[in-house]
């Protein structure tokens, strides 16, 4: 495994997913990995996130890390400004194939969401929803304005006109995953990764945390070859493989591990500070 020293162009860019790499398991950030932000904005290196999660459910960290990098959230389907509060680029879903993958997941019983920027909307006793209600918690706890979460109407009317940024569904039965992935890959404009296990995460066929990484890397005139990227799980594969600089999770999955050039620690050891500390000065 190559260490990051021996790379010859100098890393002018780190990105870094955020659920599994920057956060602990708590969503707490260390101050190992604090300190590491804090040095490489201080010697020219900008840092920025790129994450599954859709930018409102970002807020409360962006501010909390005083970030000033444009960021790229919903796995590469948005790119938001941080200081100037404003959608740089985006790619949503078709609303037609949105509205026909509602259709089946109420028809097939599944436990799925929709993400737009303003309302994310549920079905009926989902099980993911806890997650942004642990967000909203968190937010609140700090001055932050909760997510909208709602209940899908019955006929989608809500999303109508919306900009879905990404659905996700969740396999609580065995083999609706499977029932999903086969209905997904019949639509000509969607596609989809995973985040996390059970986990199915859909956006635009284009978007990915690599394609996102690209339009970023176009914004800031910063070439791929001078950023180092850093994740855990399979949405994080296509990121690693343009950045010059991939680096794997110690907690990272075996397809994350096979992509990157070097292997930190884990996200409960600070992995991503002791990464960056092999090139900081």
């Amino acid at each position: 495994m190559a260490s990051l020293t021996k790379f010859h162009t100098p890393i002018r860019l780190v990105v870094c997913d955020m659920d599994g790499t920057l956060f602990r398991g708590d969503k707490s950030i260390s101050e190992e990995n604090r300190a590491a932000i804090r040095r490489a904005k201080e010697q020219g290196i900008r840092f920025s996130v790129c994450t599954g999660r859709i930018q409102p459910m970002t807020e409360y960290y962006l501010k909390d890390l005083q970030l000033d990098t444009p960021v790229i959230t919903a796995n590469g389907a948005l790119i938001w400004d941080p200081v100037e509060k404003k959608t740089l680029w985006d790619l949503p879903m078709e609303e037609g194939e949105v509205l026909s993958i509602m259709e089946f997941c109420r028809e097939h019983d599944l436990d799925y969401c929709a993400l737009t920027m303003g309302k994310s909307y549920f079905s009926r006793d989902n099980v993911r929803k806890q997650r942004f209600v642990q967000y909203n918690s968190i937010a609140a706890a700090h001055g932050f304005l909760p997510m909208e979460l709602k209940e899908f109407d019955e006929s989608f009317h809500c999303l109508k006109g919306k900009k879905v940024y990404k659905v996700l569904i969740y396999e609580t039965k065995e083999g609706h995953g499977s029932l999903a992935r086969t209905y997904l890959d019949t639509l000509k404009e969607t596609g989809y990764t995973s985040s996390e296990d059970r986990l199915i995460d859909i956006a635009h066929r284009l978007v990915n945390k690599g394609y996102g990484l690209t339009k970023l890397a176009e914004l800031l005139h910063i070439p791929l070859e001078a950023v180092c990227a850093m994740g855990d799980y399979d949405n994080d594969v296509p990121m690693l493989k343009v950045s010059g600089f991939p680096v794997a999770m110690g907690n990272g999955c075996d397809s994350v591990k096979k992509a990157a050039a070097f292997i930190t620690k884990t996200n409960e050891e600070s992995g991503v500070a002791w990464a960056m500390n092999q090139f900081l000065d």
